[in-house]
């Protein structure tokens, strides 16, 4: 049979076919592994910004910038959130075009925020997913999406990834924009803003609590704050941070400079571990202890980093205050035996969920829910939700509170 093949075209021999395969998968090891250096460097980098003592917005600036070396992207907006309401407290949108003359705010905020992004939010969060790609959430047809429709396409833009920063609690999000035409973000991308989301919740946690702090100095009820230097020594601190640290011992007259409180070095310590480079592939390693005090109320401690000026070196930032239910509630219930599941069960109950909200987030029978629920009073000796939640929560967080 005669061959069709173009004059001096070449045939390659099996050998040469083989040499040419294994140079592309060479090649294509040799992307992957730059990829991966490339993601752990921001990883790193972000990890360190979010210890770096930086307000809220100036965190949300910079890891927008660091994240952009690894997750291409054209535009991005992001927030820091009041974690009680989590309606925006500051909000910042770069690269959007519309956002200078006041219609992409409008367009925003009057429509799309609550009829939107507020119940989207409130799912990933449910389900306990910090990041969300908009093509998923739309099941890959953009335009059931209210954002989209109004927001995205008119400026030009298509995929959007978004990113839920939380610490405990909902602190910030930021959501990265490609424009229209581009590809959609992959799994290695969502995976990076998923590993650094729960060290930039912190960071923004910090920095409410810093700010919450400076702001109410004459009430001893709120977060006080130290400054150490580099030999650990405390150089400033606020009234309130002296009245904590009194709640958990007898202080030393040297306790600032020769005799520093033990779980203050041992924040100090954690801080200067968790930013060491050995430490970057523990996605949860966020310096903080929790310590119960003389009084019964638990407290809790958070490190930060400064960053050095030309006049005045970085300082370590050490918050202390009261803690909050969700910060105790693990200690509590890992005394009582509790399951996984029935750890979970426990956590919706406290969010007010009934049985069949917690049946459909958990995807398990109302039967079965109340099945650990009976289990779960049996092993903590209550009767009741109202009980349970005194007992898990209240009890060790308020230890006078009288019985109803």
């Amino acid at each position: 049979m005669r061959s069709t093949l173009p004059a001096g075209y070449h045939v390659p021999r099996k050998q040469e076919v083989g040499e040419h395969a294994v140079g592309g998968r060479i090649r294509e090891m040799i992307t992957s592994q730059n990829k991966t250096s490339r993601n752990e460097r921001t990883f790193s980098e972000i990890k360190r910004l979010s210890a770096a003592d930086l307000e809220g917005p100036e965190l949300l600036r910079r890891v927008a910038q660091r994240l952009n070396k690894a997750v291409p992207f054209e535009a991005y907006c992001a927030s820091t959130v009041d974690p009680a309401s989590r309606l925006i407290t500051y909000g910042i949108a770069e690269g959007m075009g519309g956002e200078e003359d006041g219609g992409f705010g409008n367009v925003y905020l009057d429509r799309i925020y609550f009829e939107e992004d507020l119940p989207v939010m409130d799912e990933m969060l449910r389900r306990r997913r910090t990041v969300q790609l908009l093509s998923e959430t739309t099941e890959g047809a953009l335009e059931r999406s209210l954002r989209y429709r109004e927001l995205l396409r008119p400026y030009g833009f298509g995929y959007e990834l978004g990113g839920a920063f939380v610490d405990g609690n909902l602190w910030g999000g930021m959501d990265l924009i490609r424009e229209e035409g581009d590809p959609d973000f992959d799994g290695a991308e969502a995976a990076l803003v998923k590993r650094i989301a729960p060290h930039v919740g912190a960071g923004l946690k910090a920095a409410a609590l810093r700010s919450r702090a400076s702001s109410e100095q004459d009430n001893p009820d709120v977060p006080g704050v130290l400054a150490l230097d580099r030999s650990g020594r405390v150089v400033s601190h606020t009234p309130s941070a002296e009245h904590w640290l009194r709640d958990l011992e007898d202080l030393d007259p040297r306790w600032r400079t020769e005799s520093i409180p033990m779980v203050v070095r041992m924040v100090s310590g954690a801080l200067k571990y968790a930013l060491s480079a050995g430490s970057d592939k523990d996605h949860n390693l966020i310096p903080r202890v929790r310590v119960r005090g003389r009084s019964g109320r638990w407290l809790a401690l958070y490190g930060s980093l400064t960053e050095p000026s030309e006049d005045r070196p970085g300082e370590t930032v050490i918050v202390i205050g009261p803690a909050k239910p969700e910060e105790v509630a693990w200690l509590t219930l890992a005394a009582y035996g509790l399951s996984p599941r029935e750890e979970e069960v426990v956590e919706l109950v406290v969010r007010g969920f009934g049985n069949r909200q917690i049946s459909q987030t958990l995807f398990i029978s109302e039967h079965t829910v109340q099945r650990h629920l009976s289990n779960i009073f049996e092993k903590v000796g209550v009767r009741s939700r109202k009980n349970l939640l005194k007992r898990l929560y209240f009890e060790n967080l308020l230890p006078n509170l009288v019985d109803d």
